[in-house]
């Protein structure tokens, strides 16, 4: 009897001590599954790219705060926090070399560059997200245009520096489809053409903002008349797909080693863009530090007629697509002569 309990004594001891180190694993495997979830941050430094003017002001609360803005990405026990130096710069061009060069990740550029540049890297660069829509005006003196038909017959001045770029393509296509018989010419500097138009050298001139609101507030103070006209609502009247104008663009090697920090990039992008749209005031602030706009009072009123948008996903392959079908129309070179495929779109 005394050997049987004697017996039990130690079955139970052994019980107990298998017990225990049973909960010791259990607090062991505890403890190691939640390091594994504990987050790990991922600190990227993007290079971002801009043109001064319109294009550029949906980047630039990004530009400024050089961080994260907005919710990061999350992918797995990964988060994905960014830090950004920005380069703006005057000439689309400019752009183009430094996205060929590699010494820019992400830029906003017109539409009809993007493409082109896509050829022009061999597939090296994809589109992610729309920026812009139209940011052109029709300014007139004579008081007879208010609208694109209203051009029958005139000579319509555009600056120098949109020959070859969306705004040549655009009015050529609001020209050709309204069966106008309208001169258009390149002449003048956009400088030039604000000087000639005060004069009253000029009558009727296409420009992009700021400019045209540059250009409305020297006519107003030299008291001449003019009337204003948006050219994206003539655009609408032709054509069933808006003007995107400008859009966001990614080096494809880039992205491809950093998908998470892109992805967080297009969270703060549209933080950016909204800032941009409904906080006029610090916006105003920023585009003026950077240098995109050269005053606080031209900013103001020019920011809001700068049609900022954050498109993305199949929308934005929907609305850049068909946009550079109708630049391809009406002359194939303005998109580098033939439409990018399904891989120059980044729909996330």
């Amino acid at each position: 009897m005394k050997a049987m309990k004697k017996m039990a004594a130690i079955m139970m001891s052994l019980a107990m001590m298998v017990s225990l180190a049973a909960c010791g694993t259990e607090k062991k495997a505890d403890a190691s599954s939640e390091e594994a979830q504990e987050a790990q941050t991922v600190t990227t430094e993007v290079r971002v790219g801009a043109l001064y003017g319109p294009t550029g002001v949906s980047m630039a609360k990004l530009a400024t705060e050089k961080q994260s803005i907005a919710e990061l990405y999350k992918e797995g026990n990964k988060e994905y926090a960014n830090t950004y130096a920005a380069d703006y710069v005057d000439e689309p061009t400019q752009m183009v070399a430094k996205i060929s060069a590699g010494d820019v990740d992400i830029a906003c550029v017109p539409t009809n560059l993007a493409a082109k540049l896509s050829k022009v890297t061999k597939g090296n660069v994809k589109v992610a997200a729309v920026s812009t829509l139209g940011v052109l005006y029709f300014i007139d003196t004579t008081g007879a245009v208010k609208s694109a038909s209203d051009l029958a017959g005139k000579t319509v001045y555009a600056p120098s520096s949109v020959q070859g770029a969306n705004p040549e393509f655009i009015l050529n296509y609001i020209i050709a489809k309204n069966q106008l018989d309208t001169k258009v010419s390149y002449e003048y500097s956009a400088d030039e053409l604000a000087a000639k138009i005060v004069s009253g050298d000029v009558e009727t001139i296409m420009v992009p903002e700021p400019k045209a609101t540059a250009i409305k507030g020297q006519l107003k103070k030299a008291e001449k008349e003019f009337t204003v006209t948006d050219v994206q609502a003539e655009w609408n009247k032709v054509c069933d797909t808006p003007i995107a104008q400008g859009v966001v663009i990614v080096r494809a090697d880039w992205l491809q080693e950093n998908e998470g920090a892109f992805r967080t990039f297009l969270n703060d992008f549209a933080a950016s863009s909204d800032a941009a749209l409904n906080d006029l005031d610090s916006t105003v602030a920023q585009v003026v530090a950077l240098g995109v706009i050269p005053n606080e009072a031209l900013a103001k009123q020019a920011i809001p007629g700068c049609n900022i948008v954050c498109v993305t996903g199949e929308e934005m392959k929907n609305s850049v697509e068909g946009f550079l079908k109708v630049l391809l129309e009406a002359d194939p070179q303005s998109v580098g002569g033939a439409l990018p495929g399904d891989e120059f779109y980044y729909v996330g």
